[in-house]
C-alpha cells in the first residue's frame, strides 16, 4: 500500500510540473534585464533579479556535494551485483535512482539547449526552466534520506538526513533566486520535478530496512 501511495504522490507532483509548464504560456511579459518575455510574469516579478557570483558558486558547491549520494548508491549497487551475481538481484531503488539521475541530466540538456521555456533573468542564452540545481539537489538529497531509511536502522540517521536535506534544498532554492540565475517559476519547476522523481524511485521498493 505504501508503495502505491508513494507512486501516486510522485505522479501528482509530475502533473503539477506539467500544469506549471502550461501556465507559463499565460501572463507573458518582459520583467528582467534579459529582455526576454517570461510567463506568469506577475508572480515572477515579485522579486528583483540581480547577478551575484558568490551566491551562485555556493549553490554550485551544494549541488556538487549532493552528487555524493549517487556515488554512494553506485557503490552499493556494485557491491550487491558482485555479491549476488545478478543485476536482477540489485535493490530496485538503486537501479531506479541511477535511471532517474540519467533522466535528470537528459532533462537538463533538453530544456537548456532545445526547449527553452525561459532564459536566465540576468541575460543569457541558456535555458533556465526548470532549475537543474534545484531539481538535482532536491532529488539526490531526498534520495539520500531514502537510502538512510532503507539501509540504516538508527532514527538519528533517518530524521537527521531528512532535516539536512530539507535545509540544503531551501538554501539552494533561495540562492538560485538571489543569484539572479532563475525566476521563481524556474525553481518551483525544479522542486516539483525533483520531489516527483524521489517518490517514484522509492515507491518502486518497499521502503523498509534491509539486511
Amino acid at each position: 500500500m505504501k508503495n502505491k501511495i508513494y507512486l501516486l504522490i510522485g505522479f501528482g507532483f509530475f502533473c503539477l510540473f506539467c500544469i506549471l509548464m502550461i501556465l507559463l504560456s499565460f501572463d507573458v511579459s518582459v520583467i528582467a534585464k534579459s529582455g526576454e518575455p517570461v510567463g506568469l510574469s506577475h508572480i515572477n516579478n515579485l522579486m528583483q533579479y540581480n547577478e551575484n557570483h558568490t551566491i551562485d558558486k555556493i549553490s554550485d558547491v551544494i549541488l556538487y556535494l549532493s552528487f555524493a549520494i549517487i556515488v554512494i548508491a553506485a557503490v552499493i549497487g556494485i557491491l550487491q551485483l558482485v555479491k549476488r551475481k545478478s543485476l536482477y538481484k540489485v535493490d530496485i531503488e538503486i537501479i531506479f535512482l541511477g535511471i532517474f539521475f540519467v533522466l535528470s541530466i537528459i532533462i537538463w540538456i533538453v530544456f537548456d539547449k532545445f526547449i527553452k521555456v525561459n532564459v536566465r533573468p540576468i541575460g543569457s542564452d541558456d535555458g533556465s526552466f526548470p532549475s537543474t540545481h534545484v531539481l538535482l539537489t532536491t532529488f539526490l538529497l531526498l534520495s539520500g534520506h531514502g537510502l538512510c531509511c532503507i539501509y540504516l536502522d538508527k532514527k538519528l540517521y533517518k530524521y537527521g538526513s531528512l532535516v539536512l536535506a530539507i535545509l540544503l534544498i531551501i538554501i539552494v532554492t533561495i540562492f538560485r533566486l538571489v543569484s539572479g540565475m532563475h525566476y521563481i517559476t524556474d525553481v518551483l519547476g525544479g522542486l516539483l520535478l525533483g520531489i516527483s522523481f524521489y517518490f517514484v524511485v522509492f515507491g518502486m521498493g518497499k521502503l523498509k530496512p534491509k539486511k
